[in-house]
């Protein structure tokens, strides 16, 4: 087996199986932020291992040609060097043919990502430049008042610029304590660039749409952000005060794609933990179980590749 059949084997292995292992028994009992980490891990190594896969077959095929040893890359990409032998003209029509197609699906791949990071940071930043015009400066620092009758919390972050938007009706709702942990939780938001981690994961959802890894990861992380947020609040301001604005906040209408809110995701989840909250040991048996193997992963292509060229 050479480089390319492993990244490729890899990057599907994961894009197929990760999911499964993920959002298993392992997973269970596990704090948020390693779980965050996992999934990272996870699409960042199988984004990788496509990428270099589909940089090598993109190298060696016009090294190929430039050298005229079409027959000999065709079979030896796949590993089979001693199995196939190809007249020349063929063998230089599928060096063509392979050359074309894998820069096309990069190519596509790479624009649909850019284009739809664009979008969304120029979606975010007309938002955050809107709440900035349209809102009232407040007693707390990067926090602005719009009116609305639905209580609802925000943060939204555009470029540099980020805004933490609070409405009326929610101002009028939450008491001091319950507002500061509601802060308190968007800052941890905007701090931790959460949004950037959603905009990216989602992004690579919508351009590879086909695999389960991708998909996975836009569904899961957000509740787990939230969760993180959830853990930097109550360290502050304890857990009765985040859980009281929780129930209040909870009844309000759709936000705007690409903003982060208090009571915006896995709002019963994470009521429940707040409620029933267990200790999340960094060394029990599942969170250890589940940081041998996010290093195993992310190592694996590195070490692969080091044996593949011996």
């Amino acid at each position: 087996m050479n480089a390319v059949t492993f990244l490729l084997g890899y990057a599907m292995a994961l894009s197929w199986l990760a999911p499964v292992l993920f959002t298993g028994p392992i997973s269970a009992r596990i704090h948020p932020r390693l779980s965050v980490a996992g999934w990272l891990v996870v699409v960042a190594t199988a984004s990788f291992a496509w990428v270099a896969a589909l940089v090598i077959l993109i190298a060696g095929a016009a090294h190929s040609l430039i050298v005229r040893s079409a027959p000999a890359f065709c079979v030896e990409t796949l590993g089979i060097a001693s199995a196939v032998t190809l007249p020349p003209t063929v063998a230089t029509v599928l060096v063509v043919a392979l050359l074309a197609a894998t820069a096309a699906v990069a190519t596509n791949t790479t624009r649909r990502v850019i284009v739809a990071l664009c979008r969304t940071r120029r979606a975010n930043r007309r938002h955050t430049e809107a709440v900035r015009i349209i809102g009232r400066p407040t007693g707390h620092d990067g926090v602005v008042a719009i009116t609305a009758e639905q209580p609802t919390a925000y943060c939204v972050s555009g470029g540099r610029r980020s805004a933490i938007v609070v409405t009326t009706a929610a101002l009028e709702l939450l008491k001091p304590p319950a507002l500061a942990a509601v802060l308190a939780h968007e800052r941890a938001h905007l701090r931790g660039r959460h949004h950037h981690v959603i905009a990216m994961l989602n992004t690579l959802a919508a351009a590879l749409p086909g695999l389960p890894l991708m998909r996975a990861a836009a569904q899961s992380v957000p509740a787990l952000l939230e969760m993180c947020a959830d853990d930097a609040a109550t360290r502050r301001h304890g857990r009765e005060p985040l859980l009281a604005s929780l129930v209040a906040l909870s009844t309000r209408h759709r936000l705007p794609d690409g903003v982060l809110a208090a009571a915006g995701t896995a709002v019963i989840d994470r009521v429940t933990r707040l409620m029933h909250p267990q200790q999340e040991s960094w060394w029990r048996p599942q969170p250890v179980a589940m940081s041998l193997i996010v290093v195993a992963i992310a190592v694996a292509p590195a070490f692969a590749l080091t044996l593949c060229t011996l």
